[in-house]
């Protein structure tokens, strides 16, 4: 079944990509905050409604549910707040060079933490990956000084959360099911995120009109991708990837997304390609392909 993980693996980074395209339609109608209540609150519909249609039992008893809880610390709590924030103080090219060094932080974590060593050749090929991230990231401009500190700090730390997400994930699921793992993170993001946004509308006397939004079918429409696709389908499928990928195999894949995103940019937003698009999405796939062929695989139940 090792071919099934990178096939999902390959469908989870092409979700992503994809939903740079919604996040711009979301946030163009409501604020960050706001874009997460709703995309969490929808995948928790959807997920609960799936586990009822399916008959899927969900019983974790209480002493079993601490493991879970820290996980909802690093994704969805930790990565979205870090990121979301982080956003604030750099802009798009800055954020995706720092968030392309995640394949790096996640092996050197993995490592320490799970015991789960990165050979030579696999790291070289995950710096390749990130190279193609970087390259892109540079054409847009840069412009890294001590005004944008924070972010840089932010969004390194939005890093480290998706390592840590990926890593304890990679433990919990020797122990727990993809469903009932997806289902406590939806139950926490929504309850948290739901909180951050009542308060901050509360707080500027706007709670009346936190729904106005849906009146846009736009935005309707890239909140039920951004909560069914972009996050229960893309938690599940971790989940699931997990059981057959290293960590550091798994995050990697995740720099396919950028080519998923250019190219879902000119097909939809009519955004140019350039010669430098082609090499960064050349030297991506085979960093890609290079840490996932020169893994030492091993074989799991």
């Amino acid at each position: 079944m090792l071919w099934f993980a990178y096939f999902l693996a390959m469908v989870n980074a092409t979700i992503i990509g994809l939903s740079f395209l919604f996040v711009k339609i979301a946030v163009s109608n409501v604020s960050p905050i706001d874009t997460l209540c709703f995309r969490f609150v929808t995948a928790l519909i959807f997920c609960v409604v799936y586990m009822k249609v399916m008959k899927i039992p969900f019983r974790i008893e209480l002493r079993r549910l601490f493991p879970l809880l820290l996980l909802t610390l690093f994704y969805p709590l930790g990565f979205f707040t870090f990121q979301a924030y982080g956003l604030l103080y750099t802009n798009s090219a800055e954020a995706g060079i720092l968030t392309a060094t995640a394949p790096v932080i996640t092996a050197i974590c993995a490592a320490i933490f799970i015991g789960e060593k990165t050979n030579l050749l696999q790291f070289l090929s995950i710096l390749i990956s990130i190279t193609g991230v970087m390259l892109i990231s540079i054409m847009k401009g840069i412009n890294f000084d001590a005004s944008n500190i924070a972010g840089v700090v932010l969004i390194l730390l939005s890093c480290f959360m998706s390592a840590g997400y990926t890593i304890t994930n990679r433990v919990l699921i020797r122990s727990f099911t993809a469903m009932e793992i997806t289902l406590v993170i939806m139950i926490v993001g929504s309850v948290f995120f739901t909180v951050f946004s009542a308060a901050i509308h509360l707080a500027d006397g706007t709670i009346v009109t936190i729904f106005r939004p849906f009146g846009n079918r736009h935005f309707t429409m890239a909140i039920l991708y951004l909560g069914i696709f972009s996050s229960m389908l893309t938690t599940i499928f971790s989940s699931l990837i997990l059981k057959r990928l290293r960590a550091a195999e798994l995050v990697v894949f995740l720099n396919f997304s950028t080519i998923v995103a250019i190219i879902a940019g000119y097909v939809f937003m009519r955004e140019t390609i350039y010669s430098y698009h082609l090499i960064a999405a050349a030297l991506i796939i085979i960093g890609v392909l290079g840490t996932n062929l020169f893994a030492k695989k091993e074989i799991t139940s």
